[in-house]
């Protein structure tokens, strides 16, 4: 157990409801979700909607499960109000993490708390091992959780078309192969709520929702680990591209028509099968002082990509996470030549969320996944 996440502040908007009922509902738990238990009199004046209404749904919401009565406040004139809260137990949503060496999952109640974290080394796999292995802490976490699950969010390593839930095949991938579809290899039901995203979107996502982003409308999240890529969040919203390929900055082309992928994991960086970073290594290698040319040069090419990047997106903003962001020369390299390079002031920090960010994600993906669907039903 990894401790817990609330998240009553910051999700994403929920869809336009289609009628009068659903949108009053949406608005009522939106308020428990924000300030935490509320009478319906409060929820009335927050919401704009006359308190029979609310009353109204009120008690939809307490048959379908949704919240509960937590006890009583004292109210005007000293006369005891009935207090709501969100329905912990109502369900919960799941976030899976696909990585090459590290497979995990976590469950978040309906409030937001973790309930169940499970987290493996897996050794160095590709895309359909590492769902095998899941699958296992999938039916593990089922077990433990004590309630439906509403939403699964999965967060692979590699990128992903977003829309058909799959794999992009690319060469220099540091983790390759795919799956015919990831509901039935995670052992998910037929028309569970389930999305798929690459690990660096899930990681911007948990930047913006719970950690040092949370005000900001645009910034760019750079992730170093065994892999890099970049996530795009701009005009308030998680920048995807067309095809889901957006930020993917590791397949790039450098002078000679290799990629950056390739690059680094070629450099002395790189692992022994010249596929990824070797993290371990890399962390020992950065930290030494006055560390050889090449490591130099592998942080002049991968600070100018990102330099480019931000000059064409402008995103005031520049995050750096995963396990590599938290080595003092990483960091202090990458963040003395953005600031010198780019053509307009950004500021550069490196993410609180350490390398659990694409975990934090997927879960909260998940669980905003869950509370829209039922914000529609």
């Amino acid at each position: 157990m990894s401790g817990m996440l609330t998240l009553r502040a910051a999700k994403a908007p929920a869809p336009v409801p289609a009628t009068l009922a659903q949108f009053t509902d949406a608005a009522f738990v939106e308020v428990l979700f924000c300030r935490g238990p509320s009478s319906r009199a409060a929820i009335a004046k927050a919401t704009g909607i006359s308190k029979p209404t609310i009353s109204e749904s009120a008690q939809r919401l307490l048959g379908a499960g949704v919240i509960v009565e937590v006890g009583q406040a004292t109210g005007q004139r000293g006369r005891p109000t009935l207090l709501y809260d969100i329905n912990a137990a109502h369900g919960h949503a799941l976030g899976v993490v696909l990585e090459r060496g590290h497979v995990a999952v976590r469950a978040l109640d309906y409030r937001g708390e973790v309930i169940v974290d499970y987290q493996i080394e897996a050794g160095e796999v590709d895309v359909p091992t590492a769902a095998t292995d899941a699958r296992n802490l999938v039916v593990k976490c089922a077990d433990r959780a004590g309630s439906p699950r509403l939403a699964t969010a999965v967060s692979v390593a590699a990128p992903v078309d977003p829309v058909m839930a799959t794999v992009l095949q690319l060469p220099d991938s540091p983790f390759a192969g795919t799956v015919a579809g990831f509901a039935q290899a995670l052992g998910l039901g037929a028309g569970e709520q389930l999305r798929v995203d690459n690990d660096v979107n899930w990681a911007t996502l948990a930047e913006q929702r719970i950690g040092s982003m949370q005000r900001a409308s645009d910034f760019l999240y750079l992730y170093l680990g065994a892999g890099v890529g970049a996530g795009l969040f701009l005009s308030g919203r998680l920048h995807r591209g067309a095809t889901g390929f957006a930020g993917e900055i590791a397949f790039t082309r450098l002078d000679g028509g290799g990629t950056l992928m390739h690059r680094l994991a070629q450099s002395p960086l790189g692992t022994d099968d010249g596929r990824s970073i070797d993290v371990e290594r890399a962390q020992v290698l950065l930290d030494v002082p006055d560390g050889d040319c090449a490591l130099s040069a592998v942080l002049d090419e991968l600070a100018r990509m990102v330099t480019n990047m931000a000059t064409m997106i402008d995103p005031g903003h520049i995050v750096l996470g995963g396990p590599l962001a938290r080595t003092q020369a990483m960091a202090h390299g990458l963040a003395t030549r953005l600031s010198a390079e780019a053509a307009t002031p950004v500021s550069v920090v490196v993410s609180a969320l350490g390398q659990d960010a694409p975990l934090a994600g997927a879960a909260i993906g998940a669980l905003e996944l869950a509370r829209n669907a039922q914000a529609t039903q």
